[in-house]
């Protein structure tokens, strides 16, 4: 959902309380349900009681606080992370099965994760690591160590051929057909990478947020950011980027969301941004 960036917001989203939409089921005019996830549970709601009542009851309750989710691409089913499980449930939120679980903690907690092909492939990042899943027998067929620092951001392109990984001073694009990686440069000195996300129009167009900053790459020119734009200083009110969105409507306009509060709407080719 375009509106979805709104959920990273440190104000004024309620703390300890993570919302999940699918690609589908989203606030547009093809919204159906809601799936929110708190640090006790998961609930789910569709429009017609989100309209009669202002309080959602959870359905599901964990023995550990959620950090990342993903739906599947059919919108079938949710897979969440847990610190050293992920599980897919399905829509009505019955829990069908635990996909990854490393009771030892050894690889790291489960900090980012996005699905491909109907759900049965999910990759996943734990610690400085990227590990690819087959979610049908649990196995990791691949894993991809070229980060320094603990990953905080997983994202495929819109072919799901290639994939983005961020950390704090990086960021790693890799092909999945190849097996091959590029590392993105010209991140701005002292600036922390917070997420990244793939332009939903453009296979290799990639959005990054560092600092008050987005940084407009070509995964296929990595050599540096095409566009630097400047959403604020970080002695404004408007904070770091924590979270990128674009218009499904749009190729050029985009939301970044800010830790101090503040969703600026912002036109790639334009260069300005709008609040």
């Amino acid at each position: 959902s375009f509106w979805a960036v709104a959920r990273r917001c440190q104000q004024p989203v309620p703390p300890q309380l993570h919302t999940t939409a699918s690609p589908l089921l989203t606030w547009t005019t093809m919204a159906a349900m809601l799936e929110v996830a708190t640090t006790r549970g998961l609930c789910l709601a569709d429009t017609q009681s989100l309209r009669r009542t202002t309080s959602v009851a959870p359905v599901c309750a964990f023995d550990s606080p959620p950090t990342c989710h993903a739906w599947t691409p059919d919108n079938a089913a949710l897979i969440l992370g847990q610190a050293y499980t992920i599980s897919r449930y399905d829509s009505t939120i019955t829990h069908v099965k635990s996909i990854y679980d490393d009771p030892t903690g050894e690889a790291g907690s489960v900090t980012a994760l996005v699905t491909k092909d109907r759900g049965n492939t999910v990759i996943f990042s734990a610690g400085s690591r990227v590990h690819v899943l087959d979610a049908n027998t649990s196995k990791v067929s691949k894993t991809f160590d070229t980060h320094k620092a603990p990953i905080a951001s997983l994202v495929l392109s819109n072919d799901a051929t290639l994939l983005a990984s961020a950390s704090a001073g990086a960021v790693h694009v890799y092909n999945l057909t190849h097996g091959s990686h590029t590392v993105m440069r010209g991140i701005p000195t002292g600036e922390q990478v917070t997420t990244c996300t793939f332009h939903p129009h453009a296979r290799t167009r990639l959005l990054v947020g560092a600092g008050a900053q987005i940084l407009v790459y070509d995964t296929t020119r990595p050599s540096g950011p095409l566009k630097t734009i400047t959403i604020g200083t970080k002695k404004d009110a408007s904070g770091e980027v924590v979270s990128i969105a674009s218009s499904p409507f749009s190729k050029t306009l985009v939301a970044a969301a800010c830790s101090g509060g503040t969703i600026a709407l912002v036109d790639l080719e334009k260069e300005k941004d709008k609040r």
